[in-house]
């Protein structure tokens, strides 16, 4: 009975193993694409900031709405990324924590 579950156990460890790659691999990019896209977001979440200190200033409320809405629509795709980001670590850990058993 031992053998037949060290070798159900193999056998999950085998088909795990390209998964688990795939993962860390996956996980490598968007990684890597996160940190190239908030090199370009973040000048331009700042420019939209800039913007809308300059609309309050001139006192056109209709752009500070409007400005308003893309600063934090520019801030929830940060986070949004961030979030995937996190979730894809974590299956990877528990992908990991499988074959390790």
């Amino acid at each position: 009975m031992k053998i037949v579950c060290f070798l159900l156990k193999l056998g999950l460890k085998v088909l795990l193993l390209p998964v688990a790659f795939l993962l860390r691999f996956l996980c490598f990019i968007w990684n890597l694409l996160i940190q190239l896209s908030l090199w370009v977001l973040s000048p331009v979440m700042l420019f939209v900031l800039g913007c809308g200190i300059y609309s309050v200033v001139r006192a056109s409320w209709t752009d500070v709405f409007l400005l308003t809405l893309i600063e934090m629509g520019l801030f929830a795709a940060a986070v949004g990324a961030g979030g995937i980001m996190e979730l894809m670590e974590r299956l990877c850990e528990r992908v990991e924590d499988v074959l390790t058993i």
